[in-house]
């Protein structure tokens, strides 16, 4: 039945223990498995129920949990996020989701959006044992937010000292909390896209919650990361990217010249008249849905010749 899931948990290898959702496929024995974790500042609750749910329905299994240090999972410093860090956890999860007697583990599938479709491009390039790669709206280099990060440097290291002193990690505002936020010239967010009030409102409509908050140290973390630079050992795996035409907040030229490092086999979807935060939502999720079972029919159709 779709939406049924039930509540797992897994160590990762510094014991860490992250905890999430098991979607089981319908079909009876062992079928393919979408591993699926959330953006920047996002938890498993927000918008990717209905991914895993979509997924579900076309005959898959899907694991969805939380990143360490936010929502159910355990780690610190909370609200601290790690791409590469994360993408490493991303294995572990295999680990799991190949354990579980619904999974064909030679049929397992990484997912990631925005910062975690970073960290997928990451694990994607080490982890080979995976069937598939899914990315949509994905960070793929530190080096090319440069200009927005620059200005908050100081205030890094100086929260770094505090906290060697004994104070708290210091947060910032990364995205705007509410819609009404998001409209003010006074919002102190780092990315104030007016593309983001929808989502914003479908958030608070649906009583998901958000707060758009991460440590300062997070920054730190993002400026180094550069997914773009392992993107070519994607390959041999198949690899989709989905994109939109005007991401304000990874850059759609970013990610087009990433795209291009990649190795077949690939795949490029660009969503048009669509943002970074419209694949999650309304008649631009139904799009990005239908191309990404579109995939995964088609690489899974060679497997055995008979589609999934």
């Amino acid at each position: 039945m779709p939406g049924l899931r039930n509540d797992i948990e897994f160590p990762t290898l510094d014991g860490t223990v992250l905890r999430g959702w098991f979607y089981p496929p319908a079909a009876p024995g062992k079928q393919p498995c979408i591993i699926m974790a959330n953006g920047l500042a996002a938890l498993k609750q927000q918008f990717l129920p209905s991914f895993a749910e979509g997924f579900q329905s076309a005959g898959y299994g899907v694991l969805l949990y939380d990143h360490r240090n936010w929502g159910s999972s355990e780690g610190t410093p909370r609200k601290e996020s790690d791409p590469a860090q994360q993408g490493r956890d991303y294995s572990d999860a295999f680990d799991y989701a190949a354990s579980l007697p619904e999974v064909d583990d030679c049929r397992i599938i990484f997912w990631g959006s925005s910062m975690a479709g970073g960290a997928t491009i990451y694990a994607s390039a080490f982890d080979h044992r995976i069937r598939a790669t899914i990315v949509q709206v994905p960070f793929v280099s530190g080096e090319a937010q440069a200009g927005l990060l620059n200005k908050h440097l100081p205030d890094l290291y100086k929260n770094r000292q505090a906290i060697k002193a004994g104070s708290e990690h210091a947060t910032l505002q990364v995205f705007p909390r509410t819609s009404e936020g998001a409209r003010s010239p006074d919002c102190p967010a780092l990315f104030k896209d007016p593309g983001m009030i929808p989502c914003l409102d479908y958030l608070n409509n649906h009583n998901l919650g958000w707060e758009g908050v991460v440590t300062v140290n997070t920054l730190l973390n993002i400026y180094g990361f550069e997914p773009a630079a392992f993107i070519h050992r994607i390959a041999p795996t198949p690899f989709l990217m989905v994109i939109t035409d005007n991401d304000a907040e990874a850059s759609t030229a970013t990610q087009l010249r990433a795209y291009e490092l990649a190795r077949e086999p690939k795949r490029l979807v660009i969503l048009r008249k669509a943002g970074h935060f419209d694949p999650y939502f309304g008649i631009t999720f139904e799009k990005n849905m239908k191309h990404q079972l579109r995939f995964l029919r088609d690489v899974l159709q060679d497997d055995t010749g008979i589609e999934v």
